[in-house]
This record gives C-alpha cells, sequence and structure tokens, in this order.
C-alpha cells in the first residue's frame, strides 16, 4: 500500500504524477505497483438504438454489444484482465436501459467473467429521452511487461483479424463473422507467435499499423496488393492488427473464425 499512499500525497500536493500514469495508445494506466498496471478504456455511442430520434436503428440488445465492444476489445487486447464495467445511459431504466445492460452483462458471462466483473453506472430518470446515447468504461488489471510494445522485431508479418466496418456504410451485427469475436481475440492473444496487437477503430487499419510499427521502433512495408482497405474506418473494433512471428499461418487461420489478411511486414528504419 506504500504505492497508493505515496500517490495519493503527490496529488493533495498537486505534484507530478507521471510517474504513476501513462498513456499507452487509447488506455489511461495508473501503475500500482512494480509489476502492475490499472489500464482504463472507454467509449461512447450516440444516435444509434430504436429511439425516435436515432440516426441509425437497432435494438438495444445490439446498441449493448457494440457499446460495450470497443472499450473490452482494447483492454483484452493487451493482455488485461476486466473487473470493473460502468455503464452511463442516456436513457432510461424500464424498459430500455435494462435490456441494454443485459446484453452487457451475458457478454461478461459469455467471457466466464461474471464473477469478476463489478459493474457501477446509471441512467436517465429525470426527462423523456428521444435518442439514444451511451458511455462504458471498463478497467483492468495488467502485467507492465504487457504495456511495453516494443517487443516486435523486423520480419514479422502484419495480420489483420476480421474485416473493417462500419455503420451506417455497413451492415455492422454481432453475428456477422467477418467482425473479430471475443473468443478469435482470446485465442489470438493466447498464440504464441501474435507479438503486439491493436484494435481497429475509425481511422482505420494504416493508422493503427503505423502505431504498432512506431511502438516498436519500426517500419512498415506493406503488401503491393493488399486484398482490403486499409483506410475504411474499422467502427466498433469490427478488426485487428497484430504482429505475428509464427510459422504456419493457416493453422493460425484454422483455429478462428474470423478471415485473416496478412496487409506487410516489420521492418529497421
Amino acid at each position: 500500500m506504500a504505492e497508493w499512499s505515496d500517490f495519493y500525497q503527490r496529488l493533495q500536493q498537486h505534484q507530478s504524477v507521471s510517474n504513476y500514469l501513462i498513456r499507452h495508445r487509447d488506455l489511461t494506466c495508473l501503475r500500482v505497483d512494480e509489476e502492475h498496471f490499472l489500464v482504463i478504456a472507454n467509449d461512447s455511442l450516440g444516435g444509434i438504438g430504436s429511439k425516435p430520434l436515432d440516426f441509425v436503428q437497432a435494438s438495444p440488445e445490439t446498441v449493448g454489444y457494440f457499446a460495450l465492444r470497443v472499450p473490452l476489445m482494447e483492454i483484452l487486447s493487451v493482455g488485461a484482465l476486466p473487473f470493473l464495467i460502468i455503464d452511463n445511459l442516456s436513457v432510461e431504466q424500464e424498459p430500455y436501459g435494462k435490456a441494454i445492460l443485459t446484453e452487457i452483462r451475458r457478454i461478461a458471462d459469455t467471457l466466464g467473467l461474471e464473477d469478476a466483473v463489478h459493474f457501477n453506472g446509471s441512467t436517465e430518470e429525470n426527462v423523456p429521452v428521444a435518442q439514444t446515447g451511451v458511455g462504458i468504461t471498463v478497467v483492468g488489471v495488467v502485467k507492465s511487461s504487457r504495456l511495453q510494445g516494443n517487443d516486435s522485431r523486423p520480419g514479422d508479418l502484419l495480420i489483420v483479424g476480421g474485416l473493417p466496418k462500419s455503420a451506417p456504410h455497413h451492415e455492422v451485427t454481432p453475428t456477422d463473422r467477418e467482425l473479430i469475436s471475443f473468443r478469435d481475440l482470446e485465442v489470438l492473444r493466447a498464440d504464441t507467435g501474435v507479438i503486439d496487437m491493436i484494435p481497429v477503430g475509425s481511422k482505420g487499419i494504416l493508422y493503427e499499423t503505423q502505431e504498432l510499427a512506431r511502438s516498436a521502433k519500426l517500419q512498415i512495408q506493406l503488401e503491393n496488393d493488399v486484398s482490403i482497405s486499409l483506410q475504411t474506418s474499422g467502427g466498433p473494433s469490427t478488426c485487428v492488427v497484430f504482429s505475428w512471428r509464427g510459422t504456419d499461418i493457416d493453422h493460425l487461420s484454422e483455429k478462428i473464425e474470423t478471415p485473416l489478411t496478412v496487409i506487410g511486414q516489420l521492418k529497421g528504419k
């Protein structure tokens, strides 16, 4: 607890806490001891749902799935164990908010986290709401070594799991097998050949690939004819990009349902 006491005293004195707080890509990370960080991811969703003013019509269950998907993908991609999900819903509890929360809890159950994750949040009960708004925060714990991001080497392949899709240009559904699933993500993270991984969001595959290379102080060499768009939005993390140092990509592909696409490799500067 000495680390926490020191951190609290620094906050009280408005001193620098840079030794405790770091930014790792889209994650805010708080060092709790020499070996572990708390990692915090968040995302928002608006105008998607079954309210009268929602631009994209979708069921509350679909809203719950995709609202949780982005921050949970970010937490899982670094190998962290989530233990807290905060759901801030700008909708009424009954029946709309409850349906969203039921789906969020179902996902946690599917991942075997029902006993590990604590839930907190709020709903809007004071005024009628005509448009859906959701904010989700996921907190997890991870070993410090997982956040280095510099283990990739020249020659590692750059592979995309899943395909980039985003509403309203695409119909994005939880059952689409071209979207990387939570199960597939866990299978990839468990593969010893997977070195580093980043979920792809609205900035597209190329941007996240450059971030991966920058972390390792390397450059990217793209294939001459990449079969998928590198600029298209990945929306709610419908795909991930990862560096891979393996020998049998066909075997890796057979272990998951989502498609794998080799887009290039890493090279030295």
